[in-house]
């Protein structure tokens, strides 16, 4: 029955994306209009922006922030590294951390999707093609999950803040099958077009979980993740203007529903412009727009340059390596 109705699914997605073509991409359009959201922010207030100057302690506070950024990824590989175990792929345990960490700076090339590609094809020389994309997919859901959590905890004046948790509560064992195939049914399309021989079957999701039936320490790795995210840009926030400590759950609070809009919406990478965006029109505390501004470009910078670094440092490794076996 479940995999009838997700075979209608795809055949009504593959209909809708013979017209989709036609149209204009949404996301791209939200994406853009943010950007130039971001753009035309930085044009009223250029003249302010351009007599900042950046103190030595501006300078220590952004390197921390930068610090702080590469431990979250080393999290974030940890988180995912727990996903794949808790899907009953224990062996995979010694490649998947170096795998993640090497294939991040993929999310930058066009489409956004091509590190989960990438982790999908390693993935699947070792497992069944199905289990991979099951620890493809789970991975980003897990980070709403996890960011959604965290928004009524950190602002918990809103009753309807509670459908919040609802993400979170899918990952349970009743409803975890029915949660992959729907992801399966979002990411169908570009899979099949960019994976070749990729299908499915309802007893690839049919797992016995030998330890817990709810991914806790993929989880609770995924809230700590958020919380270093959320540092580096409180760093940021108080490189450039000194705020108010009795705001910190109100920043936390922004920081995570930003994050958690600008993980789903975008066709950019991380979020950009949409994250920025909703963190200039929601933001209530008076702090001079110019600060945000900045602290909001030079929090995007020191992610951007994170991104970059971890790679970096696994390819330089191997080479030596290399160097040391010969």
């Amino acid at each position: 029955m479940l995999i009838d109705s997700l075979n209608k699914t795809y055949k009504f997605l593959s209909h809708l994306y013979q017209k989709a073509i036609l149209l204009v991409n949404i996301k791209l359009v939200i994406t853009s209009l943010s950007l130039g959201f971001i753009c035309f922010n930085i044009f009223i207030n250029f003249d302010k922006l351009n007599q900042t100057q950046l103190s030595l302690k501006v300078v220590i506070l952004l390197f921390i922030a930068y610090i702080v950024s590469i431990f979250s990824l080393v999290i974030n590989a940890v988180a995912w590294k727990e996903i794949v175990i808790w899907l009953g792929n224990d062996k995979l345990e010694n490649i998947t951390i170096p795998l993640f960490l090497r294939t991040n700076l993929l999310k930058y090339l066009p489409g956004g999707i091509w590190h989960f590609i990438e982790r999908f094809r390693i993935l699947s020389n070792h497992i069944s093609a199905e289990k991979a994309f099951a620890s493809v997919l789970l991975e980003p859901f897990i980070m709403l999950s996890a960011a959604l959590f965290l928004i009524p905890i950190t602002d918990f004046k809103n009753i309807f803040s509670l459908f919040y948790f609802v993400p979170a509560f899918l990952l349970a064992r009743r409803w975890r099958g029915a949660l992959i195939m729907q992801l399966a049914a979002m990411k169908l399309l570009q899979f099949k077009k960019l994976a070749a021989g990729f299908t499915f079957e309802k007893k690839s999701f049919e797992y016995n979980y030998s330890e817990s039936a709810y991914p806790f320490r993929s989880f609770v790795l995924e809230i700590l993740f958020l919380f270093l995210k959320f540092i580096s840009f409180w760093l940021c926030l108080n490189s450039f203007y000194e705020v108010n400590y009795t705001l910190l759950f109100n920043w936390a609070s922004l920081f995570f529903l930003s994050w958690s809009f600008g993980l789903i919406v975008p066709s950019a990478p991380g979020g950009v412009g949409v994250f920025e965006s909703l963190i200039l029109l929601i933001n209530k505390d008076p702090i001079p727009q110019e600060s945000l501004i900045l602290a909001l470009l030079s929090y995007r910078m020191l992610l951007s340059i994170s991104d970059v670094t971890i790679p970096m440092v696994l390819f330089v490794r191997k080479i030596l390596a290399k160097k040391l076996i010969y």
